[in-house]
């Protein structure tokens, strides 16, 4: 589980800003919430922010996007680029690195991930592990301006043969993690097994407004072999009030046309497989039909014909599945794109009482509906704005002194938490120029 995580000059964020999961002291639906990763230590489950337009909600979730991002990409060469994006509103940030740390827990245990690069190379690097209130630093790693090139030392606990150090130093290029140096090394096992493992596996990407989710339900399905998937989709489904009786995923051959072919070379596919489907000359789609009971008896539709908000719930029903099952970290970004706010409530409340222990959910909303109910706890709100220099600042709810018979929902719509836009009168003064 994610505990902690800072961020500094990266998109809209210049100062330090950080996101930390730990419970306060409230004990509010701690059951619900909090989960105790250690003898005395509890992280929330679920974390929401709030924001205005442009104040850089969504940057917080990409920045934990690009720290895995990092951790696990295997740069082509030393001379690529790795793409990040300082601060730009000022000339001083604009040549400054990126830094960006992470808390977190496996199996119980804290690491500590450090990295601090630029669009070209990393300078700093380190990972700490706490197997002792002391905690031993596995390996750091520092720039060397002379050489153009990285020191990278290893602790003995990690139990590394010499060759294999070798290996991930060889492998450790200016412009790739010590850790995606790792992945690409055939070395014996390790703890930077499970840190590779988490990040890779648990941390999945954002989970953007304008994602319709269709193609990501179709092919969890085609990979639901015993049904389980469909069984949990169909329940949770009719459980939200959607008139929604069955649903059968067909699959149709479509003859490969001339304009077909030219979009397929240009798709992001390998060679090997754009060959292979040519030789083919057909393409297989997959479709969903859905199956509605009325007062009328049941009817058929197809995909097409069903609403936004329709496929993109069944999309979050497919990753609420795996939240109640794993231990992921899952990222989404107004949570509420088209989906009515009722739903909204109902999924937030079935992952809180039944998501596996290890996992956490960290959304972006614009629906300030959340902080009128009485089962969010205030140490899970987030809020971010936009200084004088046009920097995102991010502030907790819990720690920003509102009195606990206070309303958050009073509170924020009255703009004493933060700053609400200014809007201007909507009378315009319109002359024949503007027209």
């Amino acid at each position: 589980m994610i505990a902690e995580f800072k961020v500094q000059n990266f998109f809209s964020i210049r100062s330090e800003q950080m996101i930390n999961f730990g419970c306060s002291s409230d004990t509010f639906m701690s059951e619900e919430y909090c989960v105790e990763v250690k003898p005395g230590l509890k992280l929330l489950k679920m974390g929401v922010v709030y924001g205005a337009n442009a104040s850089g909600k969504s940057n917080l979730l990409r920045a934990i996007e690009f720290f895995r991002y990092m951790v696990c990409h295997v740069s082509k060469d030393r001379s690529s680029s790795i793409r990040v994006v300082p601060f730009m509103l000022d000339d001083k940030s604009r040549q400054e690195h990126t830094k960006m740390s992470m808390t977190f827990y496996i199996n119980g245990e804290k690491y500590i991930l450090t990295m601090e690069f630029d669009d070209s190379r990393f300078y700093e690097e380190s990972l700490v592990a706490y197997t002792s209130p002391k905690g031993t630093t596995l390996y750091s790693r520092s720039y060397n301006k002379e050489t153009d090139s990285s020191l990278i030392t290893f602790s003995t606990k990690l139990g590394l043969m010499k060759k294999s150090k070798d290996v991930i130093i060889g492998n450790t290029l200016n412009n790739r993690s010590v850790l995606a140096a790792f992945s690409i090394s055939n070395i014996e096992s390790s703890k930077l097994n499970d840190v590779y493992a988490y990040f890779s596996n648990h941390i999945p990407d954002v989970l953007e407004p304008n994602m319709m989710l269709s193609s990501y339900v179709k092919r969890k399905l085609e990979q639901d072999k015993d049904g389980s998937l469909k069984d949990f989709l169909l329940k949770f489904l009719k459980a939200s009030d959607f008139n929604i009786k069955n649903f059968e995923l067909s699959h149709e051959e479509t003859p490969i046309t001339s304009e077909m072919e030219k979009i397929i070379q240009v798709f992001p596919l390998s060679d090997d497989k754009k060959d292979l489907m040519m030789q083919k000359g057909t393409i297989m789609s997959s479709n969903l039909n859905f199956v509605h009971s009325t007062e009328d008896g049941e009817h058929n539709l197809p995909e097409e014909y069903e609403s936004r908000g329709t496929i993109r719930f069944m999309g979050m029903s497919v990753i609420l599945k795996q939240l109640l099952k794993d231990g992921n970290f899952v990222m989404m970004d107004e949570v509420e794109s088209s989906i009515h706010y009722e739903l909204l409530s109902y999924f937030l409340k079935v992952f809180l009482v039944n998501s596996n222990k290890e996992s956490q959910l960290f959304v972006t909303t614009h629906d300030v509906n959340l902080l009128d109910e009485d089962f969010i706890r205030r140490d899970c709100i987030w809020f971010t704005e936009k200084n004088a220099a046009g920097e995102t600042i991010v502030k907790r709810l819990s720690g920003m002194g509102l009195h606990k018979n206070l309303s958050p929902y009073n509170a924020y719509k009255q703009g004493k938490l933060i700053d609400l836009p200014f809007l201007g009168s909507p009378y315009l003064s319109l002359n024949d120029d503007c027209l």
